[in-house]
């Protein structure tokens, strides 16, 4: 028997920066229909959801959600149907919208499943950790780049299960933009999509009068420079991956650290709405890290230029471990 179950890792879990969350079941047991299951954190005000296969779209909306709350919807079994795009659709209390499509496949009654509700990656380690219900002997991975070129492909041995398991990914993650991976455990197989990339975006800061987040015009030719390499990156990944922006503010050790973080989150939500106000429309998140990430280490009271900047990041996730940005809650715009 084969089991199958894809994902895209940039809406599985909470932690990242998206809100939703989703399981399914990879293996639909006996007589049971294939479901999925969402939930967010935070109040929805409505959940569109379309179920699309080879046969028919089935469409749910869901309303007026408590936060944390699941929803599980589960559409006909068709034993000649084992694979699905679920579309959905979600306003959330504050009125801001988030839009993902999750590609699903499964099998009926087989023996391999991958649990990727806790999944995580390691940049540095280049390691993408799973779950899985028994023991896996190998995995295809391909890796791809930009328009979607294969960068490479290779057979690795994995030889560990049940439980968690490390899979390597092949190629840079400065490269790489998405990972397609394919778990066999004798018959069974198991089959994921996963993106590792990661980009900084290179920029000149954007200099704010002491004490204030507010843009001065002549600081405004600098974003459009920023503007115009955002539009490239999405012409390069846009159509591979959903492009996330993530603006982090930073400070030097100068002042209260408290007031820093505030003003940094105030600096970088203000570049941050500039960039939606001139054109940028994907998904934009920013956090106020004042003093907290350093770009030189100093002692405290020290006028820094090196540490009062912005970072501005593009990823389908927020910054990964190993990556040197320390893991945050990042704000929605």
């Amino acid at each position: 028997m084969i089991a199958a179950a894809f994902f895209w890792l940039w809406s599985v879990s909470a932690a990242l920066a998206t809100d939703l969350s989703f399981e399914f079941a990879p293996t639909v047991a006996k007589g049971a229909n294939p479901w999925i299951s969402l939930s967010s954190p935070r109040e929805v005000r409505s959940m569109q959801i379309a179920v699309e296969t080879s046969a028919k779209t089935h469409t749910f909306t869901k309303t007026n959600l408590a936060a944390g709350q699941s929803v599980r919807i589960e559409w006909p079994r068709n034993p000649a149907i084992t694979e699905a795009l679920v579309k959905v659709l979600v306003e959330y209390t504050d009125s801001y919208e988030e839009e993902i499509e999750i590609p699903l496949t499964w099998s009926f009654g087989a023996a391999l499943s991958v649990d990727l509700s806790r999944a995580s990656a390691d940049v540095a380690k280049r390691t993408l950790s799973v779950k899985v219900s028994t023991k896996v002997d190998k995995a295809e991975v391909i890796a791809y780049g930009a328009h979607k070129v294969v960068l490479d492909q290779q057979t690795v041995d994995i030889g560990a299960g049940p439980g968690e398991i490390h899979v390597p990914w092949i190629g840079s993650p400065s490269d790489v933009v998405l990972l397609d991976v394919t778990l066999h455990a004798g018959a069974s197989y198991s089959g994921f999509t996963y993106s590792p990339w990661f980009l900084d975006i290179p920029h000149d800061d954007v200099l704010f009068d002491s004490n204030s987040s507010v843009i001065n015009p002549s600081e405004e030719p600098k974003l459009q420079a920023t503007l115009a390499q955002l539009h490239d990156v999405l012409d390069k990944y846009g159509e591979i991956v959903p492009v996330k922006l993530y603006i982090a503010g930073c400070t030097d050790t100068v002042g209260d650290a408290q007031h820093n973080r505030d003003l940094s989150r105030d600096r970088a939500k203000a570049i941050a709405s500039w960039l939606r106000k001139n054109g940028y429309s994907k998904p934009i998140f920013y956090y106020g890290f004042g003093e907290s990430w350093l770009a030189e280490a100093t002692g405290d009271g020290v006028d820094s230029p090196l540490n009062r900047r912005a970072q501005y990041m593009v990823g389908a996730n927020p910054p990964p471990a190993g990556s040197g940005v320390p893991a945050v809650s990042w704000i929605p715009l």
